[in-house]
């Protein structure tokens, strides 16, 4: 019998890497209600009432800081700092506004796509198109009509199946199966419940992709619809148009979670936080004492009561004392909060703690120069996959012409160099620089629009130069000096 729910290996062995990653960067909230998981109970064996009220309020008490979230973001807005260059044919300009078919933009899909390699190492993008009849519309009426090539984005936990198989000289997917959850109608027609379906891609033994869905209503058994997607040309797709993006690099393995050292050492700061303020709760408010008296003075300051302050003396009797204990500090907990937070400071957490010294550039640029480059491997990786789903999705619509998603790489801070500006316009006003080098110092400075190409920003020039009168001005200039001649 067919098991469309079965995992592989390698997926059931990251998955508790993946779960503390994703838990620690959703923050306070999703870690304290993991209970025993991060945080060990005190005294495990006892199961009464009493131990189960204190475990709550040792929960309650502690404080997580979310030093890998906060780094996760700020790297995600490091790549941002510069915006993408998106270059595709007209017919494909929609992706800048809904690349999914549900108004996500390929910016934001992206953003999101590097925030999960960051998290978990692994994601996955699927190229899809409506299935129509072959020839039946055209490219102009299939966009008109919103039936367009749209790219899904699938986190590491729904891919659970996958394998390759060797074609010719290059190894092939054959075999992704993806867990998916759809909302269904209730029978009243008011509510939704949430069910699972499996979308199972599959490289037939013809070498033709096929799409099937599996859910409840088969059983589980067989497929409950089986599709074979077409190409713009009415012919059936020989690759399954999906593909694995990673934190190392683009193929099926299952590569390293760039941010899970850090959250271990998170987790281990936030049970020291648990320790240091479950001993501040228990000892921390001073305890007054008092001795050499005798039952009679006992019962009677018991009666009576006992105030603290200047206001509310202590009357004794003959050599009585009294006095007030205070804890000593406990610096141990303290001390292994503070030396975790190097740690993480030391694995890119930089928001933790600012430097006691002005840093130099350049010294900013090599303290970081490690994370920089887990970062753009993964920036990189992210690049090639949408320039491939842009290549897939010109291939659904008979598109020809250039189609590319570039991400910024460099995450040092941009600034525009006054002189390094006028040594560049020199070097293109005397032929020593193509226009198109100094365009993209530009671009990538934020002066010009990444988005726009050379062919634009050169008719624009002319466009303002025409606009100016400055050609006409030229024209009277050479007749005159052919008159003097």
């Amino acid at each position: 019998m067919p098991d469309v729910q079965f995992k592989r290996t390698e997926y059931d062995g990251a998955q508790s890497r993946w779960r503390l990653v994703r838990d620690v960067c959703k923050g306070s909230e999703t870690v304290k209600h993991r209970g025993d998981l991060y945080l060990p109970r005190p005294n495990p064996g006892d199961t009464s009432d009493d131990n189960k009220a204190r475990y709550l309020s040792y929960i309650a008490r502690s404080v997580f800081y979310n030093a890998t979230g906060r780094t996760k973001n700020s790297l995600v807005g490091a790549v941002f700092r510069t915006w993408p260059t998106l270059t595709v044919p007209a017919a494909l300009d929609y992706v800048a506004k809904d690349v999914d078919g549900q108004g996500v933009s390929i910016y934001q899909q992206s953003q999101a796509v590097i925030g999960h390699l960051l998290e978990v190492g692994r994601h996955g993008l699927l190229v899809d198109y409506p299935t129509v009849e072959s020839g039946a519309v055209s490219v102009a009426d299939s966009v008109a009509s919103g039936i367009r090539p749209t790219v899904a984005s699938y986190v590491a936990e729904s891919i659970i199946n996958w394998k390759a198989r060797k074609v010719g000289g290059q190894y092939l997917l054959s075999l992704v199966v993806l867990k998916e959850v759809v909302d269904k109608e209730t029978e009243d027609g008011f509510g939704v419940e949430a069910k699972d379906q499996y979308r199972v891609l599959r490289l037939t033994d013809e070498g033709v992709y096929q799409q099937e869905l599996w859910d409840e209503e088969g059983g589980w058994t067989a497929a409950t619809e089986v599709q074979t997607p077409l190409d713009g040309a009415g012919q059936p797709w020989r690759v399954i148009p999906f593909i694995f993006v990673g934190s190392e690099n683009n193929d099926s393995s299952i590569d390293d979670a760039p941010l899970y050292d850090m959250a271990e050492i998170n987790i281990g700061h936030y049970r020291n936080s648990a320790d240091y303020e479950e001993a501040s709760y228990l000892v921390g408010q001073p305890q007054p004492w008092m001795a050499g008296l005798d039952e009679q003075w006992r019962d009677h300051l018991e009666e009576t009561g006992i105030y603290l302050g200047a206001r509310a003396p202590w009357l004794l009797p003959a050599n009585g004392t009294c006095g007030m204990l205070q804890a000593q500090p406990n610096t141990l907990a303290k001390e292994a909060m503070d030396a975790k937070e190097s740690q993480m400071v030391a694995l890119g957490a930089r928001l933790i703690e600012r430097g006691s010294a002005v840093k130099t550039a350049t010294q900013a640029d090599n303290e970081s120069a490690a994370e920089h480059s887990v970062l753009s491997l993964v920036v990189s990786n992210v690049s090639e996959a949408y320039t491939q789903c842009l290549a897939w999705m010109q291939q659904f619509m008979r598109l020809s012409g250039e189609a590319e998603y570039k991400l910024n790489q460099d995450f040092s801070q941009i600034t525009l160099d006054a002189t390094i500006l006028s040594a560049l316009f020199n070097a293109v006003q005397g032929g020593r620089l193509p226009a198109a080098d100094f365009w993209q110092y530009l671009r990538d400075r934020g002066v010009i629009n990444p988005e726009k190409t050379d062919d634009q920003i050169r008719g624009e020039l002319e466009a303002e130069t025409a606009s100016l009168g400055l050609d006409d001005e030229e024209d009277e200039d050479d007749g005159a000096a052919a008159g003097n001649t």
